[in-house]
């Protein structure tokens, strides 16, 4: 259990101001914990004047601390092998543990779910049970799922399996930025490939099961699209955020997709890149007034192959004062501590 004055309770207590848009909305969790409150207000805070880094996966997060001496301050996680699925398959997972560790570095958390198919999940060479998050991997189908007792009531199973992860964390008193159905309007993923009605249906079922059902109230909830068609909603999203890989080496700073997200949340959201494989240039970002509030980069080849993100690169972007980290020139640790 982390002591009643964790840094986030500190930060909210505080009261940080919003940061260069002046964005400072509540969460849409009325309810949300003073965790919650603080983690939301703190990304308020750098918006506008810090871009916030992240690494997805842990053995990634820990490339980037050995081989630039600097920490990436947001850890991305998955709850990908908790889905029962993955779990009757012998899916294992670490991911809690792995979050309350880098809560206890003062870390932000970020934690995504690949949602392995409920049933009619894939166990062949070409298509192995851990791509069961696909569309191209199973024969789920989520519209009809939302009209047949059996299936809907399956789609509560995995949810309240992710719910009790949760429950772990919020006992730890450790806020999180969740994601999930992340990329809808792809298809690639199963809860995506019948069209924009069951999924904004199947993420209200999400938000009140884990909210309302399971009175769990220490997430900041993250949206995932930029398409009008499938977006939830400013009052059902915490931060609005897309995912964006570039050729190899392409630092662009993404102004068109950045204008076109802040046009659809009427400039009422924080805008983030949850996924990316080349880091935006900070400098462009900073002369172009492209304000993400903060990148992941996914793991293994796209942070260590010298090609998507090089090392000088890396080096110039872990040691700029646009950019937060856990240990370099702006330090999250100290912004909580403001």
């Amino acid at each position: 259990m982390f002591a009643k004055l964790s840094l986030f309770s500190l930060l909210a207590a505080s009261a940080l101001a919003a940061g260069g848009h002046g964005l400072s909305y509540d969460n849409i969790d009325k309810l949300a914990t003073p965790g919650a409150k603080a983690l939301l207000k703190y990304v308020q805070s750098q918006y506008g004047l810090h871009s916030i880094s992240g690494q997805q996966d842990i053995g990634s997060w820990h490339w980037v601390t050995e081989n630039l001496g600097v920490s990436p301050a947001i850890l991305g996680s998955d709850f990908m092998y908790y889905s029962p699925s993955a779990v009757a398959h012998g899916g294992k997972s670490h991911t809690v543990e792995d979050v309350i560790e880098h809560a206890h570095r003062n870390g932000i958390n970020a934690v995504v779910w690949h949602w392995d198919a409920p049933t009619c999940l894939p166990d062949t060479a070409e298509q192995p049970w851990y791509s069961g998050f696909y569309t191209k991997a199973t024969c789920f189908n989520i519209a009809n799922a939302l009209g047949n007792e059996t299936e809907y009531n399956l789609l509560l199973r995995d949810i309240d399996a992710i719910a009790a992860q949760i429950k772990r964390l919020d006992e730890a008193n450790v806020p999180i930025l969740f994601r999930p159905l992340h990329e809808p309007e792809g298809g690639w993923f199963w809860w995506g490939a019948h069209g924009p009605a069951p999924f904004k249906k199947l993420w209200d079922i999400i938000y009140d099961r884990i909210t309302t059902f399971h009175h769990l109230h220490n997430v900041v909830w993250v949206c995932n699209t930029g398409d009008p068609a499938w977006y939830p909603g400013n009052e059902k999203c915490d931060i609005a955020t897309i995912d964006h890989y570039a050729q190899a080496g392409d630092h662009g700073v993404l102004a068109d997709k950045y204008q076109s997200l802040k046009a659809l949340t009427k400039g009422e959201r924080v805008l983030a890149l949850a996924e990316v494989g080349s880091i935006p240039d900070p400098t462009v970002q900073m002369q172009d007034k492209i304000d993400w509030a903060y990148w992941m980069v996914w793991n293994d080849e796209f942070i260590k192959d010298g090609k998507h993100n090089s090392r000088e690169f890396l080096d110039s972007v872990y040691n700029s004062t646009r950019i937060v980290t856990l240990d370099g020139p702006v330090k999250v640790t100290k912004l909580l501590e403001a």
